[in-house]
C-alpha cells in the first residue's frame, strides 16, 4: 500500500513491483514483438498499447522520484498525472486512433490507482 504522502523515495519498491507485474502481461499481449511494429504492420493493439501506457507512466513517476527523493510522492506525482489526464483528453478531443487514447487511457489508470491505494 502506498500513502500518497510518503517520502517519494519509499515508494520505490512499490513501483518496481507494479513495472515487473505489467512487463509479462505486456509481453504477452504483444507477443513479444515491438509494440511499433505491431502499429505499423496491422494497426494498434488496444490491449497491448494500454499496458504499455500504464508502464510509461510508472516509469515516468520512477524517474521523477528519483529526481526528487526528499519530496513526498503527492508532490512529485501532481504535476505527471495532470499532464497524463491533459494529454487523454485532447487526445479524445482530436479524434485520435484508438491506439493513442488506449496508451493515455493506461497512464491514468495506473497513477490513478496507485495514488488511490
Amino acid at each position: 500500500m502506498v500513502s500518497a504522502e510518503a517520502p517519494a523515495q519509499d515508494v520505490m519498491a512499490e513501483l518496481d513491483a507494479r513495472l515487473a507485474e505489467l512487463m509479462p502481461r505486456l509481453a504477452a499481449a504483444s507477443g513479444g514483438a515491438s509494440l511499433c511494429m505491431i502499429s505499423r504492420s496491422t494497426g494498434p493493439v488496444d490491449g497491448a498499447k494500454y499496458l504499455e501506457g500504464r508502464m510509461a507512466a510508472l516509469s515516468e513517476l520512477k524517474r521523477g522520484v528519483q529526481r526528487s527523493p526528499g519530496s513526498s510522492l503527492a508532490v512529485v506525482a501532481d504535476p505527471i498525472i495532470r499532464g497524463w489526464r491533459s494529454d487523454l483528453a485532447l487526445q479524445q478531443e482530436r479524434g485520435a486512433t484508438r491506439g493513442w487514447v488506449a496508451y493515455r487511457a493506461g497512464g491514468v489508470d495506473e497513477l490513478e490507482d496507485l495514488l488511490s491505494s
